[in-house]
């Protein structure tokens, strides 16, 4: 799936989700989000990040307090963004 490009709303929501996951090793809760971004309704929040999953930047996991799993677009295709740090050692 080819991914589109994003507005400036969703990129400033993905930049707030994958900076708050880097900073607190978790994801964010949704009026997190709305308080960091300074969006003003909770729904449009929701809107945002139903873009950003369907469009492919960001994974969410029904019923779970914080299931928002951000990635990361690399060659080979998308990967969770926590699992891609550098490996150490011999491969």
């Amino acid at each position: 799936m080819a991914k589109k490009t994003l507005t400036s709303k969703q990129l400033a929501v993905l930049e707030f989700i994958q900076r708050y996951f880097t900073e607190h090793r978790k994801s964010p809760l949704i009026r997190e989000i709305q308080l960091g971004c300074q969006i003003a309704s909770y729904k449009s929040v929701l809107d945002r990040l139903n873009a950003l999953e369907h469009k492919g930047y960001i994974k969410r996991v029904p019923n779970k307090h914080r299931g928002i799993k951000p990635l990361r677009k690399d060659t080979d295709g998308a990967v969770p963004f926590s699992a891609a740090s550098p490996l150490s050692g011999a491969v």
